[in-house]
């Protein structure tokens, strides 16, 4: 490459030794503290994941990296506090696929993941779980079922951390497994629904794994089965749902990153590449195994893709039980 004439040699080779710095500024997560945002309170499964995976970035962006909650039913908060974020790459969310299928029963749902939402990475997919209250005396989904024919109230109770009308869906879903009319229960978060389940105030659940595990491991529960095509490294003697002959637990939901519609696509990807170092951490990876997260990265175009070919998945499953939105 030839010097211009024009511009003396000191000058050009400033400009040259710049220009990279340039790029790595206009390409790399801004020099401020990062926030990620969690749609559940503390201490609950995604807020163990998500300050796992902050801890992590934090060694490879040398920034902090801080865990925000904002509890709300199925973690709709998240969603809606990114969307009145400033789209300067400040701040990200982590959420759960369950938390964007329910703007499908909900018109007035206060985000629409599609035109609100940048999509970055998948995170990984979680395993959601079947469990029953040690209280009513049964180990199998077939036991289960025979327990169910019974007529004495208050025996097809279920819960789940759905919004009222997400848990339509999930009885009628539910009721067509089980073979008897299911009455859900809404949770606006697992730690209540937990308590009832281990108190016996509903006998049965459904959640993700990451909820279930540790209630499950101290005997306050018991699990079923388990959604997947495999059985849970963290729950081994715990059944999929196909094993166990049932139909129920079969769409599969996963967590991911995202960033507010509008942020600029240098950053996306700087976001993207950061995350992707960090979940590619073995270490990070077995402690995500032993929340019942499976991890499982992506390009931006390919959560964006994953992420409507998911809500079309929910969307012909409503459509299929003949369910209509909520106002």
């Amino acid at each position: 490459m030839s010097v211009p004439s024009s511009l003396p040699r000191r000058s050009f080779l400033a400009t040259a030794l710049a220009a990279p710095a340039i790029a790595r500024a206009q390409d790399s997560l801004p020099d401020r503290p990062l926030r990620i945002v969690v749609g559940f309170a503390a201490g609950g499964g995604s807020d163990v994941m998500a300050r796992a995976i902050a801890a992590a970035l934090e060694q490879r962006v040398g920034r902090r990296v801080m865990v925000e909650n904002r509890p709300g039913g199925t973690g709709a908060a998240a969603g809606e506090a990114l969307k009145h974020s400033p789209a300067d790459g400040t701040t990200v969310a982590f959420m759960p696929t369950s938390s964007m299928v329910a703007k499908l029963f909900l018109p007035s749902y206060p985000f629409d993941p599609l035109t609100d939402l940048a999509p970055i990475t998948t995170a990984g997919t979680f395993i959601q779980a079947l469990a029953v209250s040690p209280r009513i005396g049964v180990t199998t989904i077939p036991e289960y079922m025979a327990w169910l024919k019974s007529e004495e109230p208050g025996r097809r109770r279920i819960g789940a951390t759905a919004t009222d009308a997400a848990m339509s869906l999930y009885s009628k879903l539910l009721s067509r497994s089980f073979g008897v009319p299911m009455e859900g229960m809404s949770f606006r978060g697992s730690a209540a629904m937990v308590n009832d389940l281990a108190e016996g105030r509903i006998p049965a659940a459904v959640g993700a794994l990451t909820s279930l595990l540790v209630a499950s491991r101290g005997g306050r529960i018991r699990l079923l089965a388990v959604s997947g095509t495999r059985r849970a490294v963290v729950a081994p003697d715990v059944p999929t749902a196909a094993e166990a002959g049932s139909s129920v637990l079969n769409l599969e939901e996963w967590y991911g990153f995202f960033a507010r519609s509008g942020t600029a696509p240098p950053l996306i990807e700087a976001w993207n590449r950061a995350l992707a170092s960090a979940l590619a951490s073995s270490e990070l990876a077995a402690q995500l195994s032993q929340l019942g997260l499976e991890i499982e990265t992506s390009t931006p175009e390919q959560a964006a893709a994953r992420l409507e070919a998911h809500l079309r998945k929910w969307q012909a499953s409503i459509e299929q039980l003949g369910l209509k939105p909520n106002n």
